[in-house]
């Protein structure tokens, strides 16, 4: 087994720095983001990332991020988890907070949460699932772009509206990869609402997504944001994360 898989299976404590067991084990929030994290990925004038005091749902800490208004489409403000190796399924969990910035335009988006595959199709990105923030016209989303080579421009679409537009969102996905067999389940609630593996939010399957090989890294936190965003939002204009856990097969839930 390659070192860098040996977590991957476990929950992973304290690996994310923002989570339940951060908060157990020391109440001042760490300076810096590396480590836990691989790297931080913070560019463009104005685009910042850091731990702060007061996370969710009992933990000390969360993630602030926000893109610089001066920042251009390749801006910033994200970490970076190299720990999987291709996994050929994926368990993924995190919390997310957009109520301070007023997302509800739809041309307002940006990356949250990257999946990146080992490889990557012909033709195509190394990109095998993105959750984008956005507005749906009434209020803020997520808008899922799921792996499938199967579909005319590799991507199938899901939209989902955050049930909680005044706080705190809980997502979750269980990827499988595939070709033709793949799937997708996610589950999308309000913070503090319980779950269950046998309910989802939705699914998607049979997914072509054997071109991308497998779960390779992933990045959570703010990136590629639409000109729209960054015209509108500023450099305090902050999306909150917290209680990121991955896994290769148990229900993470709540």
């Amino acid at each position: 087994m390659k070192s860098k898989m040996k977590t991957l299976s476990l929950a992973v404590l304290g690996f994310v720095g923002f989570g339940a067991a951060g908060a157990a084990m020391a109440q001042t929030c760490p300076a810096s983001l590396t480590p836990p994290w691989s790297a931080a990925l913070v560019t463009g004038a104005g685009s910042n990332a850091s731990s702060v005091s007061g996370g969710f749902d009992t933990t000390a800490c969360k993630l602030r991020t926000a893109i610089g208004q001066n920042a251009n489409a390749n801006g910033k403000a994200a970490v970076l988890d190299q720990t999987p190796a291709n996994e050929t399924r994926y368990r993924a969990q995190f919390i997310v907070d957009v109520s301070g910035i007023g997302l509800t335009q739809s041309n307002r988006a940006a990356i949250a949460f990257n999946v990146i595959g080992g490889t990557s199709p012909a033709g195509g990105t190394n990109n095998m699932f993105q959750a984008f923030l956005r507005g749906n016209g009434s209020g803020a989303a997520l808008r899922f772009l799921v792996g499938d080579t199967a579909q005319p421009s590799f991507y199938r679409t899901i939209d989902v509206p955050l049930p909680n537009q005044a706080g705190a969102n809980r997502v979750e996905i269980d990827l499988t990869v595939g070709g033709g067999t793949g799937s997708l389940r996610y589950w999308v609630t309000d913070v503090a609402a319980s779950t269950s593996d046998g309910s989802p939010t939705g699914s998607s399957t049979t997914l072509a997504n054997a071109a991308w090989t497998g779960v390779d890294q992933v990045t959570l936190g703010l990136g590629g944001a639409s000109g729209q965003w960054r015209a509108n939002f500023t450099a305090t204009s902050y999306v909150f994360f917290d209680q990121f856990d991955s896994r290769r097969q148990t229900f993470i839930g709540h």
